[in-house]
């Protein structure tokens, strides 16, 4: 016989759950934020973290801009900046009470006033900070959405790039150690070994982020070899390029394509330093005839690759995208190199488009299949009308 009772009338414990544990509590938050993690949602913040990302990296201390006087003592900066003159004149004043302040001798530069290079250089170390804040920001929530995915099904192996990052960042605190050390056993050290690691690390880091956040969701399997063959090669030629930069070697060889009367430099300049493994980072001639050949290189077996593609009748989007992209990355080295004075913005440009050559080499062919597609039907909707 089967008792009916009524809802006021059922028992009270009834009406409540038991408490979750801690643990339970939190798979139940995982697994409430991947029911509402949709894939826009997380291709938007993936674009974020990339934007914000290369915003940090050309904004921060790893450029020739960031080389000159002005920027030996940042301004300290606030959440909110001055407003109005009264405001910026007491910021100044108050900055101008700093030891280093004094010791770099103030800012002077081309008749512009000391107040208006401190506005820039507020402007330049606040937008830094902030960069760097709202990237930190958009992985940790990109973090979250690939925890909510685990959480709610095993079977996708979302947390394989977490650890993969965490697995990068051990082997960059390793080899860090080693380029903080490095007067073990080299005799030139000006901070190149560390500056050519963190360039390298963080191109990569970038790279990979903006082929997440623009890959499909689902790719075709396909072999990854040739992708790592163009990584590996372009992430120490992105190496050797970093180099060159702290250790000045432009003044060296500005000539293009040749050294004066030959196409390389005498074997004596290449390999002045003993061991010989030395050459390959304190000596400026080597190290610009490594990233020259590398550079050249490169773009030639992307034109090798672009021609077999149109000739085999196969997609030839990637390749054309790579080569057009080495191919103004090339164009911007050789403007740096050959350059009245001091190239500024054209090696920020040059070392920001070398990032997106990284990540067209890294992405799946699924990238480019698609846009070419959309456009493609886009032509012939038009062809059609007319």
């Amino acid at each position: 016989m089967l008792l009916k009772v009524h809802p006021d009338q059922t028992p009270t414990g009834a009406l409540h759950k038991p408490p979750l544990a801690a643990g339970g509590r939190l798979e139940s938050w995982l697994m409430l934020l991947g029911r509402w993690d949709k894939p826009g949602w997380l291709r938007a913040v993936l674009m974020a973290a990339a934007f914000f990302g290369v915003a940090a990296f050309v904004l921060g201390a790893g450029n020739r801009l960031t080389q000159g006087p002005w920027f030996v003592y940042a301004p300290e900066v606030s959440l909110i900046p001055p407003i109005g003159r009264a405001a910026w004149e007491q910021a100044f004043v108050a900055h101008q009470q700093s030891p280093l302040y004094a010791l770099c001798g103030g800012y002077e530069a081309g008749g512009m006033e000391s107040q208006t290079i401190y506005r820039f250089l507020y402007a330049w170390e606040w937008l830094r900070i902030a960069s760097v804040a709202l990237f930190v920001e958009a992985l940790f929530l990109a973090l979250l959405f690939y925890l909510g995915r685990a959480a709610k099904s095993a079977r996708h192996p979302a947390l394989l790039p977490w650890l993969g990052l965490l697995a990068a960042g051990g082997g960059y605190f390793v080899l860090r150690y080693f380029a903080d050390h490095a007067g073990l056993f080299a005799s030139i050290n000006l901070g190149q070994h560390r500056h050519a690691l963190d360039i390298t690390f963080a191109s990569v880091g970038l790279a990979l982020l903006i082929v997440g956040a623009l890959a499909p969701r689902r790719s075709q399997a396909v072999s990854a070899i040739p992708r790592l063959a163009w990584g590996s090669a372009i992430a120490l030629n992105i190496a050797f390029g970093a180099l060159f930069e702290a250790l000045d070697a432009r003044p060296l060889w500005t000539s293009f394509p040749g050294y004066t009367d030959s196409l390389l430099p005498s074997a004596d300049r290449l390999f002045a330093f003993h061991p010989v493994w030395r050459n390959l980072t304190e000596n400026g001639y080597l190290i610009q005839t490594c990233h020259r050949v590398l550079s050249i290189g490169l773009w030639a077996a992307a034109a090798l690759a672009l021609v077999t593609a149109v000739l085999g009748d196969r997609r030839w989007t990637r390749a054309a995208v790579l080569f057009g992209l080495l191919t103004l990355e090339g164009a911007l080295g050789v403007a740096t190199l050959q350059a009245d004075q001091q190239p500024l913005v054209l090696s920020i440009v040059h070392q920001a488009c070398a990032i997106a050559v990284l990540a067209a080499a890294l992405a799946p062919r699924d990238l480019w299949a698609q846009p070419l597609a959309q456009t493609g039907a886009v032509l012939g909707q038009h062809r059609r009308h007319r």
